[in-house]
C-alpha cells in the first residue's frame, strides 16, 4: 500500500531508526520515497537499535539514505569509532550528508568533504532533555527543506533542542516557538 504517490509532494522524508524492527515497512517507505524523488533522512534512534540491526541498517543506509543523523553513542555503535572526527567521516561514507549530534557541545555536519561545526545554544535553565535530539533533527531538516544553508539549519536545530530542554516532556510550548522564530 505504500507507493511513491504518498510522497509525491515531499521534499524530504524522515525515518526513525526504530523502523528497522519492521524491515518490510522500512524498505517499502525508502523505495517509495526515493521513487518520488524525495531526499531521505534517517535518525539512528538508539545505540541499541544500531547494535541489534547493524548489517541490515548499513545496507539500507548505503542504498537509500541521503542524510544520516546520529548522536555520539549511535555513531560509535554504527562506525566502531570513539573518535568523533573519525566516526563522522565514516557516517558520511554512503550518504550525501552526515550529522553528529553532540548535545551541549553542539553538532557537526559532514557534507561534500567538509565538516561544518554547529554551535550549541546553551540552556542554563534545562529541566529535561527528553526529545532534544528529535527536536534538533526536526529543526535541522525543516531548515534544509526550506532552503536554508546548513549553518542556518543548524542554528534552527540548536534553538529547537534548547527550547525543548527548558520544559518537561518533548513538546515545545508556544512561547518557546516564539523565541525560536
Amino acid at each position: 500500500e505504500i507507493t511513491a504517490d504518498i510522497f509525491a509532494d515531499a521534499a524530504l522524508v524522515h525515518v526513525e531508526g526504530y523502523l528497522v524492527f519492521n524491515p518490510d515497512l522500512l524498505r517499502a517507505v525508502l523505495v517509495a520515497a526515493g521513487a518520488a524523488g524525495a531526499l531521505v533522512s534517517l535518525d539512528l534512534a538508539s545505540f541499541n537499535v544500531v547494535e541489534q540491526a547493524g548489517p541490515f541498517l548499513k545496507a539500507m543506509v548505503s542504498e537509500y539514505i541521503d542524510i544520516l543523523i546520529a548522536n555520539e553513542d549511535e555513531a560509535r555503535a554504527y562506525t566502531g569509532h570513539a573518535d568523533e572526527a573519525r566516526a563522522l567521516e565514516d557516517l558520511a561514507v554512503d550518504v550525501s550528508m552526515a550529522v553528529l549530534k553532540l548535545g551541549p557541545r553542539g553538532s557537526r555536519v559532514a557534507h561534500k568533504g567538509q565538516t561544518i561545526e554547529i554551535a550549541p545554544m546553551i540552556c542554563d535553565d534545562a529541566v529535561d532533555s527528553t526529545g532534544a535530539g528529535d527536536l534538533w533533527a526536526s529543526g535541522f531538516l525543516y531548515g534544509l527543506a526550506a532552503g536554508l544553508t546548513i549553518e542556518k539549519s543548524g542554528e534552527l536545530a540548536s534553538a529547537c533542542g534548547r527550547e525543548v530542554c527548558r520544559v518537561m516532556g518533548a513538546a515545545i510550548p508556544d512561547d518557546g516557538w516564539e523565541r525560536i522564530r
